[in-house]
């Protein structure tokens, strides 16, 4: 069994008197280790598809494996526990706590996970050893959008789902950020998940899912992946 398995999932979201078919019959994997990439316009389904793995969401149909296990039958206390401990979330627009410092921000991360990093040694590797100290108005928006990864790391989570994690940023800065997704990945062992509306990116991944309208049109492997620093766009 895959490390991520979707076997003909849906969701459904009733609009008054009309059914929105959010996610419609997605059947996909995903091995441990991979840096996986599902690609979409707006609208597709890729943030629904993300919430749902990362039981932010439920499905309305089919089955979600994750290491062998069906998070779509977890109940509430078992969604908790798989948040707190297996998942860490990288969103677009940074969610960090302003009146914290960056170190602070990572600590409270790691407060509830069972098997925490040292949040002042991942800012180091993310880059940021010293900023510790400094709030979120001090620093800029790829500053903050590396203690935002410093967050979801310091979890150690097996699981990092990245919500357009490069959107806010100007190119030189997001480049920068899929490169520490990149190698987080291959040093690591983390399985990584970026959902984008940017096909450029698709190179760089081991996996490529594209969606359309709620639908998994094509999944691609790439044998040999690129390193971000080859990507134009």
């Amino acid at each position: 069994m895959s490390f991520i398995e979707f076997v003909d999932v849906s969701k459904q979201y009733i609009m008054g008197e009309v059914a929105i078919n959010a996610v419609d019959g997605a059947d996909f994997e995903i091995e441990e280790g991979e840096l996986a990439i599902i690609v979409g316009a707006s609208g597709a389904g890729k943030t629904t598809i993300l919430n749902i793995l990362g039981g932010m969401d439920s499905a309305s149909g089919g089955e979600v494996y994750v290491a062998g296990e069906e998070i779509t039958a977890f109940g509430n206390r078992r969604l908790i526990e798989y948040r707190r401990n297996q998942v860490g979330f990288v969103f677009q627009f940074y969610n960090l706590i302003p009146n914290l410092t960056a170190l602070e921000n990572v600590e409270i991360a790691t407060q509830l996970s069972a098997d925490p990093l040292s949040p002042a040694e991942v800012l180091e590797q993310v880059g940021l050893g010293e900023r510790l100290h400094n709030f979120p108005a001090q620093l800029s928006g790829g500053e903050q959008q590396r203690v935002s990864i410093a967050r979801a790391l310091a979890k150690n989570p097996r699981l990092l789902l990245c919500d357009e994690p490069t959107g806010a940023l100007d190119d030189t800065t997001g480049r920068q950020i899929l490169q520490l997704l990149q190698k987080t990945c291959r040093e690591t062992g983390t399985t990584v998940i970026i959902i984008t509306h940017n096909t450029a990116f698709e190179p760089i991944a081991d996996r490529v899912i594209h969606m359309r309208s709620g639908k998994i049109t094509e999944v691609a492997r790439n044998e040999e992946p690129k390193d971000v620093g080859e990507l134009e766009w």
